[in-house]
């Protein structure tokens, strides 16, 4: 894979398909290869841009150098400029959703439009410190024990039940690509950009100006309710809940997302980017 060099990190990245360009940010535990699935399924007319987030993939930092939403922030605009893009349109899932939002809140001139899947912009100060705390002791137990029994872990958590009705051949690709996780990246990127350690973005999205859409998987309650708060906060944004989902919508309904996807990104390029604020229920 292509890497682009900067101070402190050499950044993995592949891109796919012709035209404006969309760049999809993973999850926690996942890579850039992860959007494969979905972008076979969007309509042609893209250039999908899809990079490693630090502590990810194939994306190599010097020990010490930091995970953290901004340094990440800095990587996708230095990938922009050796790409030479100007402005894209970005996709992020769950810790990509997040990062996503901070990018377009620091760098809005350079987003085109905005969609996250299983995102909040950040938690309320009573909640930080406990999910800093439990996430501090997480990446300490992936870096005493390794990756696998972290894996065995994270793939049992309630979040990611609805992913077995993909079948086991859709779970063993997926463990094997969560099994390639390195522990001192997966715990570095706890400490640096989790949810405890995330500074809140709630009172900067007002700087986004941009065509956005919030999803959520119907059955992940605790996002939806935080993707309706995104799509109140964001001036002329939308909630969209899928049914028969859980956190994440682009694996478990790969075929219902990108028609949303598809959907967003005419949005942005037509006169429904004007809209208004609203929230929306799939029926797909």
């Amino acid at each position: 894979m292509p890497v682009v060099d900067g101070p402190d990190m050499s950044l993995s990245y592949s891109t796919a398909g012709e035209g404006e360009p969309v760049t999809l940010l993973h999850g926690f535990t996942l890579s850039g290869r992860s959007w494969r699935e979905v972008i076979a399924k969007v309509p042609p007319g893209w250039m999908w841009v899809m990079p490693d987030v630090r502590g990810h993939g194939d994306t190599q930092i010097p020990r010490g150098a930091p995970i953290t939403m901004d340094a990440c922030t800095r990587d996708i605009e230095r990938l922009w400029d050796h790409l030479g893009i100007e402005r894209s349109h970005l996709v992020g899932y769950s810790m990509g959703g997040r990062l996503a939002l901070h990018v377009a809140v620091s760098l809005p001139e350079r987003t085109r439009s905005l969609l996250t899947i299983g995102a909040h912009a950040g938690l309320d100060e009573s909640a930080r410190a406990g999910r800093r705390q439990g996430d501090e002791a997480l990446a300490d137990r992936i870096e005493q024990f390794g990756i696998e029994p972290f894996v065995n872990y994270w793939e049992a958590q309630p979040l990611f039940a609805g992913l077995a009705r993909r079948g086991r051949a859709f779970s063993e690709q997926l463990r094997a690509e969560r099994l390639r996780g390195r522990p001192d990246g997966l715990a570095a990127s706890l400490k640096g950009m989790g949810a405890g350690a995330m500074e809140p973005l709630w009172d900067q999205l007002d700087r986004i100006s941009v065509p956005s859409t919030f999803v959520a998987g119907e059955e992940d309650t605790a996002f939806v309710a935080a993707a309706q708060r995104l799509a109140a906060a964001v001036p002329g944004a939308r909630a969209v809940v899928v049914p028969r989902s859980g956190h994440a919508v682009q694996m478990q309904r790969p075929a219902v997302f990108a028609r949303i996807l598809a959907d967003h990104l005419r949005r942005a390029d037509g006169p429904a980017a004007a809209g208004t604020s609203t929230a929306s229920l799939t029926s797909a």
